[in-house]
């Protein structure tokens, strides 16, 4: 017999979808207790995954839940907070349920003792730790008395209670031609969501790095001086100050609603759509819309400060979490008139994300990338009519993807914030620069010799713009002296071209930038002020040391001591597609690559790794300078294909790569791979940032699955060690890269002792003509 939870849930089901989310905890009185240890506890309650097959279970779960945590309620895995009693009558709807936070006050215990713990430690940067409102204020007004040229701070109000919202601008000096009151201006907020503590640590790190690398990063600079930067770090003051004193998992404003309940969800109280779908007439509801458009305060204060300033041209909302990078619209499915704009910007700010830290974070509009959203920021700020012109707007969702929901460790504020900083600087470029430059395989760390050297560029126009035909061009000199030339870059498909830079001497350098124009006689280069500034590789020689296309095992070993897989042991094989893993391997010609069982099965997950480890393990490889040629720097490279954003709990295990130089005897990790591409993705690392290259080099891959649940696949494929050098000067003769009289001794004592070191021409005698034929070389240098 239902119990009368599921009673209440079952007559629930005709009621508005407006209706279905219920409150966290209500509000308890406003109390001031040491920072970091709410009072309004959560004992005995969990977070758990729970996976629905249909609406009807979907309302369910919703209206008996005491909160939904998860950022995509749908058909499907759903997170969501339950009391004992709440998890009981979810279980007894016969639901599948998978616990995910075990015990939510212990959660909450122990971040409140890491804070506690960290502000004991003297240390620590500021960055390590999270912070209260009071302390980013206070380190708001440090960065603009610190840097006075380049910032100015500002309040955009106050908040119900009275709290100033905060924020600062920053740009460079005004230079000629080029005031700072004509810059595009680029906003990142974050903290419409009490409980979203990453968020203000996030564009507080911007803040910091921005204005670290204004003057010593060029692209830093080079976006300060094109562009104003807005930073507004908590738009929800009370309520990040209430959950910093009495209740941790508080989301709303702090709005005394008169019925008993409180709050109104800021992000569901902005005027375009206001009251649609996918926000709540209910006051105890999380996403509460308010009782009209613009209700509250803190709306109010960040519409108003957007109108106040017409050079607005992007924004970014930064919530958490999940992982997401999110466009218009919100309040419906049908695609805004620039979904063209917003899916490259996406698809820029996601790769930018992922080349940091390996992350992934799915991009896509709000409506079907999460949920539907009406009344929210992203869609007034884009919206038609809301504002005198379109902003390209944005929400990012930051990590993590549930393992700890709003309670991220403060050890996770860093790496969120490098990952995103990429995102930002590259979103930040689109809107600076009328065409935006990017390297796909990075930006050439060195120029061929005796050869020209091609490299792939992305060339793409601010957004609504376009590229004059034949415009975008490479201008390069070799050496240092001498007028550019420029050569047409060559269009490979879409947006991406290919540079070609001239052949030059090897231990020399090439210097080049590129440049496009739009049809309003627009420029962009990068570097975006050249031709004062350029890019500078040095010239020099790839050599092959070791190439392995995957067609054969050739020395290569499967298994090591402790694994213990029981499928998905690494084979040599066609692979066949998945929705984890190739179809192909990634060698233009040939058909094999090495992954973690090849066949497809009857699932996703019937042939992943299962059980624990399985051990991929190259054969020996010499990474050494070869003879008669100068010291010169060895890296590895290879193609690797790795999932792991599937089943039952996704993203939780990871693939060690490792490197030996002593034949296996010892290994240092090369890299963590978590990343899911769902694509082959190169890697390319120099051999001495990790151990000194030998002759006795291996390689490992280590796929594993910890008891987790996650679906695991890999694949490897043409692994590579080159060493890049240049071959020794005839007169060089000890070939350290020099010509010095220490060369001079050397050669005259190996011809005094008739060495054939000293055969200068190489005609197999010793002979006066050799000393002659040195000392010329030697004159010349």
């Amino acid at each position: 017999m239902l119990n009368q939870s599921i009673r209440r849930a079952t007559l629930a089901l005709s009621a508005s979808a407006a209706f279905l989310l219920s409150a966290t905890a209500l509000a308890q009185p406003d109390a001031t207790p040491i920072p970091g240890q709410p009072v309004v506890r959560f004992d005995g309650q969990r977070v758990v995954t729970v996976t629905v097959t249909s609406m009807r279970e979907l309302l369910a779960v919703m209206n008996i839940a005491e909160s939904v945590w998860t950022h995509t309620p749908g058909v499907g895995p759903v997170d969501v907070q339950v009391t004992p009693a709440q998890l009981d009558a979810i279980t007894q709807l016969g639901l599948a349920v998978q616990v995910k936070i075990p015990d939510l006050q212990a959660l909450i215990d122990a971040e409140s003792a890491d804070i506690r713990a960290r502000r004991a430690q003297r240390d620590l940067t500021w960055f390590q730790n999270y912070k209260t409102l009071a302390e980013i204020n206070t380190y708001l007004g440090q960065l603009a008395a610190a840097n006075l040229a380049t910032v100015s701070s500002f309040t955009i109000g106050n908040t119900l209670l009275g709290k100033p919202v905060n924020g600062i601008r920053i740009t460079g000096p005004d230079l000629p031609g080029n005031l700072k009151s004509a810059r595009p201006q680029i906003m990142f907020n974050a903290c419409q969501h009490a409980r979203e503590w990453v968020g203000p640590m996030t564009v507080m790190y911007f803040a910091d790095q921005l204005l670290a690398g204004y003057g010593t990063d060029q692209r830093i600079t080079d976006i300060l001086n094109n562009s104003e930067v807005i930073i507004i770090p908590v738009v929800n003051a009370d309520g990040y100050d209430f959950t910093w004193t009495t209740n941790r998992l508080w989301r709303k404003n702090r709005r005394t609603n008169g019925d008993g309940s409180f709050g109104v969800d800021p992000n569901r109280n902005w005027s375009y759509q206001w009251g649609g779908e996918g926000a709540s007439t209910n006051p105890s509801a999380e996403d509460y819309r308010g009782p009209s458009a613009f209700s509250e305060p803190e709306t109010q204060n960040l519409r108003n400060f957007v109108l106040a300033n017409p050079r607005m041209r992007a924004s970014i909302d930064f919530h958490s979490y999940s992982q997401l990078i999110l466009s218009p619209w919100g309040w419906t499915s049908a695609l805004p008139p620039d979904a063209t704009i917003f899916d490259q910007l996406n698809s820029d700010i996601r790769s930018a994300i992922a080349s940091v830290n390996g992350l992934f974070y799915t991009a896509g509009p709000i409506y079907t990338t999460i949920y539907p959203a009406s009344g929210g920021a992203v869609d007034w700020n884009y919206g038609a009519g809301s504002t005198p012109r379109k902003i390209l707007a944005f929400t990012i969702e930051l990590r993590d993807t549930g393992a700890n929901g709003f309670t991220l460790p403060a050890d996770q504020i860093i790496p969120t914030g490098q990952e995103n900083l990429a995102g930002a600087l590259s979103l930040s470029e689109s809107i600076a620069f009328p065409v935006k430059f990017t390297f796909p395989d990075g930006l050439p760390a060195n120029a061929d010799t005796g050869t020209t050297t091609n490299f792939r560029v992305n060339v793409v126009a601010s957004p609504g713009s376009t590229l004059s035909t034949g415009s975008a061009k490479v201008f390069a000199r070799p050496g240092s002296t001498g007028a550019f030339t420029p050569a047409t870059l060559t269009l490979i498909s879409g947006t991406t071209y290919t540079a070609t830079l001239p052949v030059s001497t090897c231990g020399s350098n090439v210097q080049f930038y590129l440049e496009a124009q739009t049809p309003a006689a627009a420029t962009g280069r990068s570097p975006a002020s050249a031709p004062t500034a350029f890019y500078t590789p040095p010239v020099q020689q790839t050599v092959v040391k070791y190439t392995d296309a995957a067609e054969t095992s050739a020395g290569w070993t499967i298994g090591a001591a402790g694994d213990n897989a029981s499928s998905g042991i690494w084979e040599l094989a066609v692979p066949q597609a998945t929705a984890a893993q190739p179809g192909a391997d990634h060698s233009l010609a040939g058909t094999k690559c090495w992954i973690t069982s090849a066949p497809a099965g009857a699932s996703v997950g019937a042939n992943d790794v299962d059980g624990g480890t399985t051990t991929l393990t190259s054969p020996t490889f010499d990474a050494t300078t070869p003879a008669g040629f100068q010291p010169g720097d060895a890296y590895i490279e290879y193609w690797r294909w790795y999932s792991n954003d599937q089943g039952s709990a996704p993203n939780t295990d990871s693939m060690p790569i490792q490197i030996s130089n002593n034949g296996g005897s010892t290994w240092t990790q090369l890299e963590l791979v978590t990343d899911n591409a769902n694509a082959w993705v190169n890697k390319r690392f120099k051999v001495s940032n990790f151990v000194a290259p030998t002759a006795n080099m291996k390689l490992r891959f280590i796929a594993r699955d910890l008891g987790s649940g996650s679906i695991v696949e890999a694949a490897v494929d043409d692994i590579l060690a080159t060493v890049v050098t240049c071959p020794c000067k005839p007169a060089d003769f000890n070939c350290d890269g020099f010509v010095t009289g220490e060369d001079f001794d050397a050669y005259v004592d190996a011809f005094t002792a008739g060495s054939l070191a000293a055969d200068f021409d190489g005609d197999g005698f010793v002979t006066g003509e050799d000393f002659d034929a040195f000392v010329v070389a030697f004159e010349i240098g």
